[in-house]
């Protein structure tokens, strides 16, 4: 993106600040922790109302139609960009395919491509692509796991105290300052960027309710492995349901370099998993064997 994009990625650290490559690495979380409340007063403060101007009650809602233009067009950019990058992927390289179970396995994939199917000639009714797949002609789902109500907690906790005595002069400069912090193009401009953060929440619930069948169909499966997940928050409620319906399988769980040590730990101990080991990918990768016939005497 900063080769192709350059516009795309001076809007994002406009918005969200500067954006390393450990922030690109977990964007999809990272577009819950725009602060709301900043980036909204930012926006009301170059947008205040002319008080002069006969057209004055429009001019309430500029700084809320800014939020809004601009975080919609945010996502929708950063969507497509998405879109682009996963469709000019490389196929995967057939010497880093791994050992798979495939006889009456199911599988549940992440991935939007089609690489289950592909290369390892995976039937399709055996996988479920729960975010949606690159050959489906369906919208991929992405988002982060931040609800409505953490986000209106987070203006909130701003507010100004009241005064604990009933002192009139004391109240009368809480009020003050209250209002100077509650001017209506303001409290629109939040409420904008609120529902624009919002707007890009995962619809985890929903997806788990959509598929309950296939959570549900669970129950006697006697293993579960969990091949390259980095154990995302946003992402953990599938885990969780697949853990309470397979309470006696065994588990395997793949940690790249350790990366995800702690996070795995904390899983296997919440959900009192003790049948289980952890593994790395190329452990799983077949071993080739070099033979070599010496010519009989």
């Amino acid at each position: 993106m900063y080769e192709n994009e350059p516009t795309i990625i001076n809007d994002v650290e406009e918005t969200y600040g500067c954006c390393d490559d450990e922030w690109w690495a977990d964007f999809e979380n990272q577009l819950g922790t725009l602060d709301v409340l900043e980036y909204a007063r930012d926006i009301a403060s170059e947008n205040l109302p002319d008080l002069m101007s006969d057209h004055c009650d429009r001019t309430w809602n500029d700084a809320q139609i800014e939020v809004e233009q601009n975080l919609d067009g945010l996502y929708s950019n950063l969507r497509g960009c998405f879109s682009r990058w996963i469709l000019q992927l490389s196929a995967p390289k057939r010497e880093k395919m791994i050992t798979l179970v495939k006889k009456n396995s199911l599988f549940l994939t992440f991935n939007y491509s089609k690489t289950l199917e592909n290369l390892y000639k995976i039937p399709s009714d055996q996988i479920l692509h729960i975010h949606g797949c690159i050959d489906d002609n369906e919208e991929f789902i992405l988002g982060h796991g931040v609800g409505r109500d953490e986000l209106q907690a987070m203006l909130a906790k701003n507010d100004p105290e009241p005064p604990s005595s009933d002192d009139p002069e004391e109240y009368e400069q809480w009020r003050m300052e209250y209002e100077s912090q509650h001017q209506l193009h303001q409290q629109l401009a939040e409420e904008a960027a609120v529902n624009g953060v919002a707007s890009q929440e995962k619809p985890v619930a929903s997806l788990l309710m959509r598929y309950k069948d296939f959570f549900d169909g669970l129950y006697d499966v006697t293993h579960v492995h969990v091949y390259g997940m980095s154990f995302s928050e946003v992402d953990a409620p599938y885990l969780d349901r697949v853990a309470k319906s397979t309470r006696k399988a065994e588990w395997e769980i793949s940690d790249y370099q350790g990366g995800c040590e702690n996070k795995i730990k904390f899983f296997i101990g919440s959900h009192k998993i003790t049948n289980f080991k952890v593994v790395e990918l190329e452990s799983l990768m077949p071993r080739l064997e070099l033979q070599i016939d010496f010519p009989k005497e």
